[in-house]
């Protein structure tokens, strides 16, 4: 039986990653390098995210026995000691490093870089003495940066970044090119629900903004004295600049590939999971005015006289809108080559990221919309 050393188990790709591989490949295990918190111990937290996982993919039936197939070891990856001293890494001939600290705000302490980069140190020392066939490494797509233009899947062009969790991952990335191993990097982009109804396991990134949103009209309608469903008017700026270069990915589609491409050879590939058709600034705006029922919400190029709304938003969420400036390109031709053209097209991405944010809305927020998606 094929065993991988996972990392990120809990998270939302690792997770998703998970179920999809155990379902594909019957004769393959994994064993789950994870920390315990105050309600639940290691063990407890990965078997309470598989379920879960499982009852996302409509699969509940399948979730007692993906459980048995993950053995758990409590610990951090920053503790080689303890992890090389665990019988439960005997057999492991893969490993898939997918924690990170995903902080894209200001990183004053250095821990993000920390975490991220020795982690990935860590684990490849491990892979090494484990001797394993092949390294996976879940990076991003915002290695490039603040890179305008096309962006080569084997390149690593960026000299600047938006945020330490951005250099991590570039400087990460580096680490895992020089091993010596063999090894396969994923790069997703900005990870949004299912391409089959929009919806999503554990909200991220983008949707803390939709939920900021949500929030602003619940109080707008509250002191307007008017229904929460109904059409408002709420201006509301996001400094971002304007651009048709922003690349959503379902989450099903980022599984999908993965789970296909570490069932081959490693062959020291970059993969771009990002698609290749991204959205507007200004299509952003029209779902969300649709799938909220709210006018006047936009992305502009500057801002001047901010409000106190306008304000809260980019004090605590203006981290995440660089990604809604991005003037990079990301290359696809690994996956072609791997997957097929078909693999990067999704069709109607407007109608796509209405659904998106529509579901989101519908199952969070129900009261504030009458969407059918």
């Amino acid at each position: 039986m094929n065993k991988i050393l996972i990392t990120g188990i809990t998270g939302l790709v690792g997770s998703a990653f998970a179920v999809e591989t155990l379902r594909r490949h019957k004769n393959l295990s994994f064993v789950a390098i994870t920390r315990g918190n105050d309600s639940a111990n290691a063990a407890d937290r990965v078997k309470a995210v598989i379920i879960d996982q499982c009852d996302f993919d409509g699969t509940p039936e399948l979730a007692e026995e993906f459980v048995t197939r993950i053995d758990v070891i409590e610990g951090d990856v920053s503790d080689p000691v303890h992890l090389a001293m665990s019988p439960k890494l005997d057999g492991v001939d893969q490993v898939f490093h997918c924690a990170a600290d995903v902080n894209l705000g200001v990183d004053a302490e250095g821990k993000t870089f920390h975490v991220n980069y020795n982690g990935t140190k860590v684990l490849l020392a491990i892979a090494k003495e484990l001797k394993v066939k092949a390294f996976h490494y879940v990076s991003t797509a915002y290695v490039a940066g603040k890179t305008k233009g096309k962006v080569m899947e084997e390149a690593s062009p960026a000299t600047a970044w938006n945020n330490s969790y951005e250099h991590s991952k570039y400087e990460s990335e580096k680490l895992v090119r020089s091993s010596g191993l063999p090894f396969t990097i994923y790069r997703p982009s900005i990870i949004v629900g299912r391409s089959s109804d929009g919806k999503i396991r554990k909200p991220l990134a983008f949707y803390f903004i939709l939920e900021f949103l949500a929030v602003l009209k619940e109080r707008n309608c509250a002191k307007k004295h008017v229904e929460p469903s109904a059409m408002l008017d709420m201006p509301l700026r996001m400094h971002a600049k304007i651009t048709d270069t922003i690349f959503f990915v379902p989450i099903d589609y980022i599984t999908t590939v993965i789970a296909h491409v570490v069932a081959l050879p490693a062959t020291g590939k970059t993969y771009h999971l990002t698609g290749n058709s991204p959205v507007t600034t200004a299509s952003i705006e029209l779902a969300i005015s649709k799938a909220l029922k709210v006018n006047g919400v936009a992305l502009v190029d500057e801002l001047k006289n901010s409000s106190m709304d306008e304000k809260l938003l980019h004090r605590f969420l203006g981290e995440f809108l660089p990604y809604f400036s991005s003037e990079a390109i990301f290359d696809v031709s690994n996956i072609i080559e791997t997957l097929g053209p078909e693999s990067v097209e999704w069709g109607d991405t407007n109608k796509g990221l209405l659904q998106m944010v529509g579901s989101y809305y519908k199952e969070n927020f129900p009261e504030l919309t009458d969407i059918e998606v």
